[in-house]
């Protein structure tokens, strides 16, 4: 029975996983972006036209690391040049403006543009949440995407929070886990149902009930937790 249930996941993981997260990381780097759009991009932003000016001349460099010193090494400010591009490349990518697009209907719940592709990519599998969450904060800092995960913050002002604020607070990681309660995030889930009952109808229907309580309980969690924090 145990290998069953083994040979079950690991089937899942080498298929449906497998094929989700290639997916997603197809559409965080798509479409690709010339030097030139970067080069354009960098300038309007004065912290990516810092670290450009500093890499062309370390010795003048204005660059402050999370300990305040300035950074003068080339190699760490060309990773940190190079994170500006991929931040870019990911900001402005195919699955970044669905993520954008469907931010009204999980506002809410404090979701911004990352938690809704992690959330899009966990309708085949929950599992693959997760590795969506960890590409996107390995583009920030590829060394430690754990403390960029932590670090996240809002990028504009929303209905629940704003702009600079930690995007994983109390209550937002609260609306993730009662939506991940309730939510029906299984293809293969899917397919048995499609199998038992011969028609796509009540797969359908599943998703579709099951997301709307999800959505429910995520926002009554957040809800909640905000107004006791």
């Amino acid at each position: 029975m145990v290998w069953d249930a083994c040979k079950g996941f690991l089937k899942k993981a080498g298929t449906i996983i497998l094929a989700a997260t290639i997916l997603v990381w197809t559409g965080l780097n798509v479409p690709i972006r010339s030097e030139a759009e970067f080069t354009a991009h960098c300038d309007a932003s004065a912290q990516c036209a810092a670290i450009a000016a500093a890499v062309a001349d370390p010795d003048s460099s204005t660059v402050l690391d999370d300990d305040g010193a300035t950074v003068t090494d080339p190699e760490e400010l060309q990773a940190l040049l190079d994170a500006q591009r991929t931040s870019y490349t990911m900001d402005s990518s195919l699955a970044a403006s669905l993520g954008k697009a469907i931010q009204p209907v999980f506002e809410p719940l404090g979701f911004d543009w990352r938690i809704n592709v992690a959330i899009m990519s966990s309708l085949a599998a929950r599992e693959t949440a997760v590795a969506t969450l960890g590409q996107i904060a390995a583009a920030g800092d590829p060394e430690d995407p754990g403390a960029q995960l932590a670090a996240m913050t809002y990028t504009e002002d929303t209905l629940v929070a704003s702009a600079g604020e930690p995007l994983f607070n109390p209550a937002t990681i609260a609306a993730i886990l009662a939506f991940f309660v309730f939510a029906m995030q299984c293809m293969a889930t899917a397919g048995a149902i499609r199998r038992e009952t011969g028609t796509w109808k009540w797969s359908a229907i599943a998703y579709g009930y099951l997301f709307v309580l999800a959505w429910v309980a995520g926002a009554i969690a957040h809800a909640v937790v905000a107004a006791l924090a």
